[in-house]
């Protein structure tokens, strides 16, 4: 066996048998949940695709194909050193900026699960391997998932999670008599985030987020509505992520997160600015709005000369009806990426705005 073999194991047991076995755990299933979702939607993190990058920045050019590879291949390999080491203190910390990047040149890319991942790693990028006493870094991953939890579940309370979404998730488990009972869903939901920042309450959270996340599996999944894969390992990840942090954890979450400046910005960015999306003011995908109904979908309404006058990776999803013919962005974008776009309406004007470039008059779209 080599030195470098006999260090990596000496390394991980010393962590294990101390009070970084958390801190481990959580490393490991952050790093597996987040290849899986980048193996799921691998074209969505080349430059040469059908699907446009949007950058986030209006007026920001796009990412070679060639220089994109280099920062995607970047990126998973510091995933891998992170996951493979057994003390990566800073190293943590390029896996957000190099996500920072990638979302920079297409916002596409941050997706719901792709921005906790990243706050995930920015907490745990300040974690102590040495002394991990504090237990700060770990105390801010919680509150993520309990902010995550408790938003997510107010922003399904609405009308078209009630006559919409929860019909649909419903409907594959033969289960559509309990369409009235919708208000349960929300409650449950947000019920869970609330138990689980309690230490006496902490073990109905788990179960209700077990719970919870077998639902949307058995829903969502090959067996259910075969929808969205790519949030498939997210739903697992996020229960076996919720019992590392929390499962014989009394610890207080909120006080403790709220320490060192990065805690307090992770708490303000996941615990705060998610009540301004209920005003228009913050993204949906950065409020939890996770299948609640809330988040924008598009559809682009073409004339006859228009449909002609796209592209031809385009054609295949062009839809003609009885009285328009019209392009569903989200479809192309699931299809094609395998998540679908950012759904604001700066992001969907900037598409068409692509698509102008590519040939089709402004007015017959």
């Amino acid at each position: 066996m080599s030195t470098l073999s006999r260090e990596f194991i000496r390394g991980n047991r010393e962590l294990w048998n101390g009070p970084g076995r958390r801190a481990l755990l959580l490393k490991v299933i952050l790093c597996a949940g987040l290849l899986s979702g980048l193996s799921l939607s691998s074209k969505l993190w080349l430059a040469d695709r059908s699907f446009p990058t949007i950058p986030a920045v209006r007026g920001l050019p796009n990412l070679p194909q060639t220089l994109c590879l280099a920062v995607a291949w970047l990126f998973v390999a510091c995933v891998l050193a992170v996951a493979l080491m057994p003390r990566p203190g800073p190293v943590t910390y390029a896996i957000p900026v190099l996500g920072a990047v990638l979302v920079l040149f297409d916002i596409t890319r941050l997706q719901p699960w792709f921005y906790q991942y990243m706050l995930l790693f920015v907490a745990l990028g300040g974690f102590k391997w040495q002394d991990p006493g504090t237990g700060r870094s770990i105390a801010a991953c919680a509150f993520i998932l309990i902010a995550t939890y408790f938003w997510s579940g107010l922003q399904k309370a609405n009308g078209t999670f009630a006559e919409t979404i929860f019909p649909w998730l419903l409907h594959p488990l033969a289960l559509e008599r309990l369409q009235p009972f919708w208000f349960v869903a929300p409650i449950l939901e947000a019920a869970v985030g609330i138990l689980l920042i309690m230490p006496r309450t902490r073990a109905w959270g788990l179960a209700g987020a077990v719970a919870m996340h077998l639902f949307l599996l058995l829903a969502l999944g090959p067996f259910g509505q075969n929808f969205n894969p790519v949030v498939w390992p997210w739903n697992l990840c996020m229960p076996a992520m919720a019992f590392v942090l929390f499962f014989r954890n009394p610890k207080p979450i909120l006080r403790i997160a709220w320490g060192p400046p990065v805690g307090k910005t992770i708490v303000v960015l996941v615990g705060v600015m998610p009540t301004l999306s209920f005003v228009g003011r913050w993204d949906a995908y950065l409020s939890a709005s996770i299948y609640s109904g809330k988040t924008r979908e598009a559809f682009l309404m073409l004339t006859e000369e228009g449909a002609r006058r796209m592209p031809p990776y385009v054609q295949p999803h062009i839809h003609r009806g009885k009285n328009r013919i019209g392009l569903d962005i989200v479809r192309w974008s699931l299809s094609e990426l395998g998540v679908p776009p950012y759904p604001e309406v700066r992001v969907y004007q900037a598409l068409a705005r692509k698509l102008q470039e590519a040939g089709v008059p402004a007015q017959d779209m």
